[in-house]
């Protein structure tokens, strides 16, 4: 009755230490073994390290870090050699000592950018608003410059000349009222005249107040009208008138008069002078202590640099340049008319 008993349990005995003793490292040795493998071989095919194939088939799995990379070890391995990877995933966790739960924390922390992009930026910002006002100020100023020439005719200098204008042109009206009557051509009578002639008292009488007249148009206009006139003596008071008229008329042009300009530089100063007909009259650098008379159809429009250093006459008037003067380039642009 004994010998049966010990005979059951012996072998029970013995099968159940062979099963738990085999690992999973000696199952997967004895496949390679068998298939005719070397650990060579299955480290090239997994791309792992000898050391690493040697230390799983010797259930090291310290050498291996840690239970996860195992896992991964095995189950490669067992698809390498055509195996079924469940049981030996399951008898490998049994295998392993229990590890306790790693907790993952996460700590969030803002990105800091450099410095110096910041700065950049901050510069670039800068840059830009300064360009801005530059751009800004070079415009108003531009526009204030236009303004000043488009309004040049509204200045004083400008009326004064333009009333200058109008006592020339009713000069002409008075010199010609004498052509109406014969005999008082001229536009001076002399008491002779009205001794001689008493038919023409009328007409001498209204021809008094021509004396007061210096000025007269130009030679070409009365020339024709003494050539025809029937009396020596008016003729020859004629031809008086005339070369006075001639010298009166002279004077003003040689000093910048009846649309003359005359420009007196003490300094150095870059001048252009263009009349009404589009015409250059004047595009060059003067030198200290030069003087230029210009003659033309105006209006005249002028740029004048250094303005502070030249001195304008315009018909016999000075013209005052610094309300048409840059203040930033000490530049006058100015139109006369």
């Amino acid at each position: 009755m004994d010998a049966p008993d010990n005979g059951d349990v012996t072998p029970g005995a013995d099968e159940k230490p062979a099963r738990t003793e085999t690992g999973v490292g000696e199952l997967l040795r004895a496949e390679r073994v068998a298939r005719g493998l070397s650990i060579e071989d299955v480290a090239r095919q997994l791309r792992l390290a000898v050391r690493q194939v040697t230390a799983l088939e010797e259930d090291d799995y310290d050498k291996l870090a840690g239970g996860t990379f195992a896992r991964g070890f095995v189950r490669n391995y067992a698809k390498l050699l055509q195996m079924d990877a469940a049981p030996l995933l399951q008898q490998l966790d049994q295998s392993l000592p229990p590890s306790a739960p790693q907790t993952i924390t996460y700590q969030i922390e803002g990105v800091p950018f450099p410095s110096k992009q910041k700065s950049g930026s901050r510069n670039l910002i800068i840059a830009g608003v300064i360009i801005l006002a530059l751009l800004l100020l070079i415009y108003e100023i531009y526009r204030g410059n236009e303004a000043n020439i488009a309004n040049i005719g509204k200045q004083p200098s400008v009326s004064s000349e333009t009333g200058t204008g109008v006592e020339e042109a009713t000069e002409p009206s008075q010199l010609q009222s004498p052509d109406v009557t014969p005999g008082g051509e001229g536009g001076v009578v002399s008491p002779a005249e009205e001794a001689a002639a008493g038919e023409k008292e009328s007409a001498a009488q209204l021809l008094v107040p021509a004396p007061a007249l210096v000025l007269s148009p130009p030679p070409a206009r009365q020339a024709a009208p003494v050539a025809t006139m029937p009396e020596p003596a008016n003729a020859v008071s004629a031809g008086s008138t005339s070369q006075s008229a001639n010298t009166a008329v002279a004077s003003p042009v040689a000093n910048g008069g009846a649309n003359g300009i005359r420009l007196i530089f003490s300094g150095e100063s870059w001048t252009e002078v263009k009349d009404g007909r589009g015409r250059l009259l004047l595009s060059r650098i003067n030198p200290r202590g030069t003087e230029h008379v210009l003659q033309g159809t105006p209006p005249f429009v002028l740029t004048i640099g250094n303005a502070a250093e030249v001195k304008l006459v315009y018909n016999n008037k000075p013209v005052d340049l610094a309300p048409y003067t840059n203040a930033y380039g000490g530049t006058a642009r100015l139109s006369l008319e």
